[in-house]
């Protein structure tokens, strides 16, 4: 069974600028895998080039071993995305965007009452997107890629605009999709949240991958034992 992802010596330039500098990593099958960095990193643009919003200037990125380059239709129902930048439709509904999201990945109309209902959206979802605040934006992508059972979870930030409780849930959730044997690829600026969720945390500096390991491992190299996740984040990648 072909690994979710594989990203092999991608690279991409905006003019003099290297967004993403000859980056290779993998996500394993059943497991969390987190992209740290600061802004500017390269983080997002790697990304959107993971799923197709960008083509990389040099390498290839595989999902569930078929090359993206080739834009099946097949490729992209093996996994679900929320950017970080999410763009919603504002004359929709909550629920017609959810019923437009399911059909596009041909799911059970049935996982539209789960995510609705598991994301806190059911007293609104008949509300216009328009209306929604910034944390009810951010549950509806959250729904939205969690719909249709995807092989990878890939999300950027996920965390921003969400309250405590619903970090602890989303937390409880991920941990279930890798008792699924599904994989999640997640960046995120909260280091604790990165720590307690990963197996392996790649850090990026400089559109470069700098580090990479499970955050033990991180943190043995980095000889803070007894500090924050995020002062061996800064002592490796900062």
């Amino acid at each position: 069974m072909s690994e979710p992802a594989v990203v092999e010596s991608v690279t991409k330039r905006y003019g003099a600028l290297v967004a993403v500098d000859n980056v290779s990593l993998s996500v394993n099958r059943g497991e969390v895998y987190s992209l740290v960095g600061a802004n500017g990193a390269g983080k997002s643009t790697l990304l959107r080039m993971m799923v197709g919003l960008t083509d990389p200037d040099a390498g290839k990125v595989l999902i569930c071993g078929e090359d993206l380059a080739h834009r099946l239709p097949s490729t992209k129902r093996h996994f679900g995305y929320l950017p970080e930048d999410l763009i919603l439709y504002d004359r929709l509904t909550g629920r017609e965007y959810l019923d437009l999201v399911a059909g596009l990945k041909d799911a059970d109309p049935q996982a539209i009452d789960e995510q609705a209902e598991f994301f806190e959206l059911r007293e609104v979802q008949n509300k216009l997107v328009g209306g929604y605040s910034h944390g009810m934006r951010k549950k509806l992508g959250l729904a939205a890629a969690f719909i249709g059972g995807a092989d990878l979870l890939i999300l950027d930030e996920p965390l921003n605009g969400l309250d405590v409780a619903m970090m602890r849930k989303l937390r409880l959730r991920l941990e279930e999709v890798k008792e699924a044997n599904r994989s999640v690829l997640v960046s995120s600026h909260v280091m604790s949240f990165v720590e307690r969720i990963s197996d392996r945390v790649g850090m990026m500096r400089g559109g470069r991958l700098v580090a990479e390991g499970s955050p033990a491992s991180l943190r043995a190299s980095s000889g803070l034992a007894d500090s924050s996740f995020e002062d061996v984040f800064f002592a490796l990648a900062g």
